[in-house]
């Protein structure tokens, strides 16, 4: 009888360990583009382009808020291509309910109402990522992933172009990223750190490509893999961007002093420049001279010296 309690113990052990394992430990998923050689998909939100059949839809997300590890409410599917100068995204946020969907106008980086996340990490470091974010209502944002999630930088603004539609499954988008605005090394055949974040609004719902554990500590360490990257050629970046500030006041005239004259007419201008130097070398350039008038004390006569 000892016997046979001992072994039914030692099973019991091991399932748990099995189980505890399965629960922080996933594999990353895979996901293959491919290089299209016919005319690039248009970015207006409808996926009927041509090119987007040179590759399969990826989808089975998983839910990580709030019952995580279960099948999402509805579920996400994507493509990926790329031709020399751009990376070409389309999501199809799948949706029973599409009058449901909410759609929030709000200004750049505003994230409000029913979104996708687009998580790049193109140099595979899984410690950094670009960030791509469409709303439901065609809100773009972008911020850049550090310390492997846990630092996230909304000030970071590239050039890309997002369009959204709608229909009675739910809704879609197309992004179309220039590769000027990642960064990565000069392998032949790269493979790129990838995960897709889905959320939906009305039942704060949050689900992921790549399952991500709550258990899991890390998040940029955790993404899928982006494969099929091939000959991919270091874009030059030049960004110039010029501004100028006019500014006059005016004001009761002081007398006779020159610099109280009743009007103060002042110009300030400059420009910001991103300049790229190698492929994962960029200078950040900013000129911002002040050209407004010194404002200084009137001059006085001193006879008691």
């Amino acid at each position: 009888m000892k016997k046979i309690y001992l072994v039914l113990l030692t099973s019991v052990i091991l399932s748990q360990n099995v189980y505890s394992q399965s629960e922080t430990e996933t594999i990353p998923k895979k996901i293959y583009t491919t290089k299209i050689v016919k005319k690039a998909p248009v970015i207006d939100g409808f996926l009927n382009d041509e090119s987007w059949n040179a590759v399969e839809w990826a989808s089975n997300f998983t839910e990580k808020q709030p019952d995580e590890g279960s099948a999402p409410t509805y579920q996400t599917k994507f493509k990926i291509v790329y031709d020399n100068k751009y990376l070409y995204i389309a999501i199809r946020a799948l949706d029973n309910e599409p009058e449901l969907i909410q759609k929030r106008l709000t200004r750049r980086d505003g994230f409000a109402g029913d979104r996708v996340n687009v998580i790049i990490d193109s140099y595979h470091d899984k410690r950094t990522a670009f960030v791509f974010t469409t709303t439901a209502a065609g809100v773009k944002g972008e911020e850049i992933a550090t310390q492997n999630g846990n630092n996230w930088d909304e000030s970071w603004n590239p050039v890309w172009y997002t369009k959204v539609s709608q229909d009675a499954k739910g809704w879609s988008t197309e992004m179309k990223i220039p590769l000027s605005q990642l960064r990565f090394g000069k392998a032949k055949e790269q493979i790129w750190g990838l995960n897709i974040v889905r959320n939906i609004f009305r039942k704060n719902e949050r689900s992921l490509w790549q399952r991500i554990p709550n258990s899991q500590s890390g998040f940029i360490s955790e993404a899928g893999e982006l494969h099929g990257l091939i000959d991919l050629k270091s874009q030059k970046q030049l960004e110039i961007q010029p501004f100028s500030v006019l500014q006059y006041d005016s004001y009761p005239k002081q007398g006779t002093n020159p610099f109280r004259d009743g009007s103060d007419f002042k110009t300030n201008f400059g420009l910001d420049a991103k300049i790229g130097i190698t492929n994962d070398l960029t200078l950040d350039l900013t000129i911002n001279p002040d050209f407004g008038q010194v404002e200084a004390d009137p001059g006085n006569i001193v006879l008691d010296g």
